[in-house]
């Protein structure tokens, strides 16, 4: 039984398509009656193309095929999930979050320096869409709450009330806060 091909590399992609073209310009010069030299250039071109395409196609619709199969066995909550978490954002948080923050409230995320930029990336851009109907705002001041992750909201300058302290994971990180912006 064959096993589902590993995707390949740009070089062996190139390598692979390259082949193909070479090979069916090579034929199409070789067996076509051409009346030209310019009809035999562009014979032979169109061939290369033709070739390299009917190389690559297997290897294509084996890979898509076969992640196919895998995505199908994915419930719909994990498929949906499956971005932020590859990238090491535990997505319960912003489940706990939404639990917390009102939907027709505002709010604004802050993180601490020790937050590595690329999860904080992740998780800003996960928390637009999964704290929905809750608008994002950029401004601290203006928000009617506070995400912050690993810092704590008073350190922000910003008077609060009804912090709430969300531990994770000890690989995650610091704790994950939410406070009410006070007016």
């Amino acid at each position: 039984m064959f096993a589902a091909p590993r995707l390949l590399t740009g070089p062996e992609s190139l390598i692979l398509a390259g082949s193909g073209a070479v090979l069916g310009a090579a034929l199409a010069a070789h067996f076509g009656r051409w009346s030209s030299a310019s009809a035999r250039l562009v014979g032979a071109v169109a061939a290369a193309f033709v070739a390299s395409t009917l190389i690559v196609a297997p290897v294509t619709a084996w890979a898509m095929i076969s992640d196919i199969r895998a995505s199908h066995r994915i419930s719909s909550r994990d498929a949906e999930r499956i971005g932020p978490e590859h990238n090491e954002l535990d997505t319960s948080v912003t489940d706990r979050v939404a639990a917390i923050i009102p939907r027709d409230a505002t709010y604004a995320v802050s993180f601490s320096d020790r937050i590595d930029p690329n999860l904080a990336s992740v998780f800003r851009l996960w928390s637009l869409s999964a704290l929905l109907p809750r608008i994002a705002v950029t401004d601290s001041s203006s928000a009617d709450w506070i995400v912050s992750w690993g810092v704590a909201p008073p350190a922000l300058g910003l008077p609060v009330t009804d912090v709430h302290r969300l531990e994770l994971p000890r690989e995650s990180g610091p704790p994950v806060y939410v406070a009410r912006v006070r007016r």
